[in-house]
């Protein structure tokens, strides 16, 4: 039962991320290198940054729910199973997790590419 309560914790951290995400992108005013949604052309000037890191919030509450939902509609039904099945789906439900990271990333940037052009100028 101790791996399971384990196994379970762990499946609900990448959503955990994608909810941090979405609280702490849009507290980043100030193009950085360090914080935020940092691509080349989120980067741009100003204006991208900002709206980059509005959809990048957007996106994560978004990928949030399925992400949620896949560890608490799969993991309650690997109570009672051996150690070793319920880390293998544990590791699964992650790994289908951390694939809402990239479509966060293709997401925005597919709108950054739809708003802006190839110089941040705003369509």
């Amino acid at each position: 039962m101790g791996f399971w309560i384990f196994m379970f914790v762990v499946t609900l951290l990448i959503p955990l991320a994608l909810l941090w995400n979405w609280y702490i992108c849009p507290t980043f005013k100030e193009i950085n290198g360090t914080s935020g949604y940092r691509t080349a052309r989120s980067m741009k000037n100003q204006d991208t940054w900002e709206f980059a890191q509005k959809k990048c919030s957007q996106n994560s509450l978004r990928m949030f729910f399925p992400a949620f939902l896949l560890s608490v509609g799969i993991m309650p039904f690997c109570m009672g199973k051996q150690m070793g099945e319920i880390g293998w789906i544990g590791f699964g439900i992650t790994m289908i997790q951390m694939i809402s990271f990239g479509v966060i990333i293709c997401l925005t940037e597919r709108a950054l590419k739809k708003n802006f052009d190839k110089d941040g100028r705003k369509y």
